[in-house]
């Protein structure tokens, strides 16, 4: 990649043009991968990936932190979205609290949270303080106590119009 993606770049691709995201997890990965993509997620599954645990809801703020240093040392010219860890935005003003925290210790260029309408107004609340958000729609891994297992979202044309619907209000 030749010059580091912004938001308003990536607002002129949407729709016009796809966008390669890769999740990475440290410094060496990061610089390996940010040549083939647009953009670099630090996944909270990272204690999957590391810790060989059964799903992401263990991952906490200072892992991502962690992981996404290392993530903008190893590809400083990259887009990177930092994943916040489940537990971290159930209210706009702890989603905001731990946002900051993300943005003041990282070179984070966005934040990652999960759901759709049920999370418009917390979306809302970090845009209008200056934090950038990448939503997260269809499977849901935070969720996945809830829901039983790891659920495929959106194989009918109908559940992919009511998860379609999920993001709109973004």
């Amino acid at each position: 990649m030749s010059k580091k993606l912004t938001i308003s770049s990536i607002q002129k691709r949407k729709g016009v043009e796809p966008l390669v995201m890769i999740t990475a997890y440290d410094a060496l990965f990061s610089k390996l991968l940010s040549e083939s993509a647009d953009m670099l997620l630090v996944g909270d599954s990272l204690n999957m990936s590391f810790a060989g645990k059964s799903d992401t809801i263990s991952a906490t703020l200072e892992q991502m932190i962690y992981h996404t240093n290392a993530v903008c040392a190893g590809a400083p010219n990259s887009f990177i979205v930092a994943d916040m860890p489940f537990g971290t935005y159930i209210d706009k003003e702890s989603a905001l609290k731990n946002s900051i925290e993300v943005f003041q210790q990282t070179q984070a260029d966005c934040v990652k949270i999960e759901g759709g309408e049920d999370k418009a107004q917390i979306v809302k609340h970090l845009t209008d303080n200056g934090i950038a958000v990448c939503g997260h729609i269809g499977l849901l891994p935070q969720s996945v106590r809830s829901e039983g297992g790891y659920k495929v979202k959106g194989k009918t044309e109908e559940e992919a119009a009511a998860t379609h619907k999920r993001c709109k209000s973004y």
